[in-house]
């Protein structure tokens, strides 16, 4: 919810400064004279930045965190998840990669995680899915949770 709430805060910043920003750079066309300019190019940078560092932190908040449906699952500890992934003969490699799945990473931040190629991540995925015989996340979540601790 925390996540959702500032990335709509971030969200409105970002589309005032593009407002701003539009009529600052319209501003400099209109503006006759070559003070006028100045003034109205210095403006511009005033505003562009903040928006760039707005877009580059709604970026962030976006990317960096595991979705919300991760938040229900962590209660399952890593210890009693490994117990239960012990079963399925999983690889060193597919074992981390399944952690990261349970707790909600898309292949991409699992990627960034272990410092892997995405196409990487896929395939250990599919492998995984084939293991434990299901056929998504959510059906992997649910195994998961389901199987006897």
């Amino acid at each position: 919810m925390k996540k959702r709430i500032v990335l709509l805060i971030l969200g409105v910043a970002y589309i005032g400064l593009f407002a701003l920003l539009l009529l600052s750079l319209m501003q400099i066309s209109f503006l006759g004279g070559t003070p006028g300019k100045w003034k109205a190019a210095l403006g511009t940078l005033v505003i562009g930045i903040p928006w760039l560092i707005v877009l580059r932190l709604y970026i962030y908040v976006k990317e960096s965190s595991p979705p919300a449906e991760a938040d229900q699952t962590r209660a399952l500890g890593h210890e009693i998840f490994e117990t239960i992934m012990s079963g399925y003969g999983l690889t060193g490699r597919e074992s981390e990669i399944a952690w990261l799945l349970y707790r909600g990473y898309t292949n991409r931040q699992i990627g960034e995680e272990l410092f892997i190629a995405e196409t990487t991540v896929k395939k250990h995925v599919s492998h995984i899915y084939e293991k434990t015989q299901v056929s998504g996340r959510k059906e992997f979540r649910a195994k998961v949770n389901e199987s006897p601790h």
